[in-house]
């Protein structure tokens, strides 16, 4: 709110003026101020609290800057304060906009504080925000808009709180006693008041900064008389690793310079840092609140724990549950790698007559006509922007749409389809004089809902999916072989791709599904007239 009404200066001070006593009017009752202090102390205290807790300075670059931001700007904010709230109590005026931003802007030293200010805790709300919303699938479809008025606000903010700074500049060049007079303002009549205005304003900042060092200090005593007593975290993989009580399971792998996942920085958010509790010498500490309910969300058993909150006083033995080659680079490539629950296009395809074919030839040509035969429809799926995903032997399944575009990616799965007839037909054609009858495929399209990740062995993970949706296109396969088509293709994936009205819908009932569903089944002709 205080941004936006900054963001009207781009109109005039006047149009900050008319709006201010709005925005004003919610901050300054009572619920507003115990809200906007409240914050602000909250904030403070418990970046103190995260100083003094971490027996181990080692972490990712994103969360040191994090917190490094978390106390750089309570500093800002309480010299800001001093110079707005403090000026008000002091000497009984109203801070309007005139005042304050002459004030701000005429010393470049004040203005670029103030402009850093904006971009620190508003750099550090939207890191928050994205580390927070990262591993939710609304804030992979909502991302431009948020990013959009992310990158907006403080600009507009910052432009405004500029265009009114340099008129107050040229109203100050041409009448300098105007600018004194302004200035004056702001000085308490009664002496004593000004001199504790002015003392505020200059150890208010260095105060916090002091306070920061005292609560670093007192980290680093309690460190050092804790230093005897310490507990031993064994890896099932190897190795073992010696610390000092109080520190959790993360900050001891990352201590031994050990890769281990923490999405979320050990803030109890996601699961990624779980480990499997092999066996402990003791009791270990009960799990709080956070942890069980962010273990509850996966069912995950008695015997898993989040490394970030699991602090031990006893000897213990874990095992990493996700694997630490495991990295990802953005907010795209952390729900590929952790999982999450997206819309998409599942492809299933299956070779006809396979077994036949390998009891009737030798292994060498089996595996040659196999080997050609997967190029054609590896070939189609990348061509059509699909993901390769599983192999099964005679088959392969193919994910489209996983950047969220939901109509894209039917309509590219339909295309995949009719490139691998036409692929198919090819083959055929070249491999006539070996062939005693032309290889054949099946093909299943489903559109729904899957859970996308990163799975399979720690040294060779894919991208695949799970769920009903994938079970349904596996199924559709199946019905195309019982019905004689190549292909079946659901009516969710024909309605997203906008071809339902072009296509025969039929019921069919899938095996293992007691409703019937409505289908499309289809032949490389017929599928050819409906994409074109």
């Amino acid at each position: 709110m205080h941004l936006s009404n900054h963001a009207l200066g781009l109109i005039s001070v006047h149009a900050q003026e008319a709006v201010r006593p709005w925005v004003m009017a919610l901050w300054h009752s009572p619920p507003g101020q115990v809200l906007l202090y409240g914050s602000l102390s909250t904030h403070a205290a418990i970046a103190l609290i995260i100083l003094f807790r971490r027996r181990n300075y080692y972490m990712p670059a994103w969360e040191a800057i994090q917190i490094l931001l978390g106390l750089a700007i309570p500093y800002l904010l309480l010299v800001h304060i001093v110079n707005t709230r403090g000026t008000r109590i002091l000497t009984g005026i109203d801070i309007d906009y005139t005042y304050e931003i002459a004030n701000l802007w005429v010393d470049p030293w004040t203005r670029f504080k103030q402009i850093a200010l904006v971009l620190l805790v508003w750099g550090h709300f939207a890191m928050g925000l994205h580390f927070w919303w990262r591993l939710h699938s609304w804030y992979h479809r909502a991302f431009p808009a948020i990013f959009l008025a992310l990158v907006l606000v403080p600009i507009v903010a910052l432009l405004g709180f500029a265009e009114v700074g340099m008129t107050m500049t040229a109203q100050a060049q041409a009448d300098p006693q105007r600018m004194r007079g302004m200035k004056t303002r702001g000085v308490p009549a009664d002496p004593h008041r000004a001199k504790l205005r002015a003392a505020l304003k200059e150890w208010v900042g260095p105060s916090w900064f002091g306070v920061v060092g005292l609560v670093f200090v007192i980290a680093q005593i309690r460190n050092w008389r804790e230093r005897h007593a310490r507990f031993k975290v064994s890896y099932r993989d190897d190795g073992v690793i010696e610390a000092p009580i109080g520190m959790s399971v993360l900050e001891v792998s990352r201590m031994a310079r050990r890769a281990h996942m923490s999405v979320c920085g050990g803030r109890a958010r996601c699961t990624t840092c779980r480990v499997q509790i092999a066996g402990a010498a003791g009791e270990l500490p009960e799990s709080g609140e956070l942890e069980s309910n962010a273990l509850r969300r996966i069912g995950a058993p008695t015997n898993v724990r989040l490394a970030c909150q699991l602090r031990p006083e006893v000897d213990l033995t874990v095992q990493p549950l996700l694997h630490p080659s495991i990295v990802a680079a953005t907010h795209t490539e952390a729900a590929q790698e952790f999982g999450e629950e997206r819309e998409v296009t599942i492809l299933f395809v299956d070779i006809r007559g396979s077994t036949s074919l390998a009891e009737a030839r030798l292994p060498y040509d089996v595996i040659f006509l196999l080997n050609a035969l997967f190029a054609a429809l590896a070939e189609a799926v990348e061509k059509s922007a699909g993901y390769y995903s599983n192999f099964t032997g005679d088959g392969l399944m193919a994910l489209f749409g996983l950047d969220g575009k939901r109509a894209e990616g039917a309509d590219a799965a339909l295309r995949c389809a009719l490139a691998m007839f036409q692929a198919l037909d090819g083959l055929n054609e070249r491999l006539a004089g070996e062939l005693e009858t032309p290889l054949a495929i099946g093909i299943g399209i489903h559109t729904g809902q899957a859970i996308v990740g990163r799975m399979g062995p720690p040294k060779t993970p894919i991208i695949s999916a799970v769920g009903d949706s994938v079970n349904t296109a596996a199924r559709l396969e199946k019905t195309a072989k019982e019905l004689s088509v190549p292909l079946v293709v659901s009516a969710e994936t024909l309605r997203a791709a906008g071809l339902h009205t072009f296509a025969t819908i039929t019921q069919v009932s899938l095996r293992g599904r007691s409703a019937t569903m409505l289908v499309s089944a289809l032949d490389g002709a017929s599928l050819r007239h409906i994409l074109t």
